[in-house]
């Protein structure tokens, strides 16, 4: 079976389909739940195109509840995809220090100690290149 392809509209129309459908704030599992019986994209598919959860909702104009903060905020797929953020930005070192650095100027980033919880360091720079 093929996987559907969805443009950044498409997938951000989902979004707010599911919004109006449950309210707001949305959950990245209540849209879980609610895209298996939609022709909608999986939640997944949504972190990896626009870099995190709270990313896809704000390209759908849609609210979330920013005020989670248990050591699972982001998943391992969103750890993995914010460090390919900082790779992939202007000026990254690939150090951890400047990863450090780099995710406190961010609104939705893990700090390095909530990463290195996850993840040894080497480890989810070699995840998040694995696929460039």
């Amino acid at each position: 079976m093929r996987t559907p392809e969805y443009s950044d509209d498409q997938l951000a129309a989902g979004v707010a389909a599911a919004a109006a459908a449950l309210g707001e704030p949305l959950t990245a599992a209540a849209y879980d739940a609610w895209q298996r019986d939609q022709d909608a994209a999986s939640p997944a598919l949504l972190i990896r195109r626009f870099g995190s959860w709270n990313e896809a909702c704000a390209r759908a104009g849609v609210a979330t509840n920013k005020t989670r903060s248990t050591s699972r905020r982001w998943s391992d797929e969103d750890v993995v995809a914010i460090v390919a953020a900082y790779l992939g930005s202007p000026g990254a070192t690939g150090s951890f220090a400047d990863y450090s650095e780099w995710a406190k100027a961010q609104d939705d980033a893990p700090s390095g100690a909530t990463l290195r919880q996850r993840f040894p360091w080497a480890e989810v720079k070699k995840r998040a290149t694995a696929g460039t």
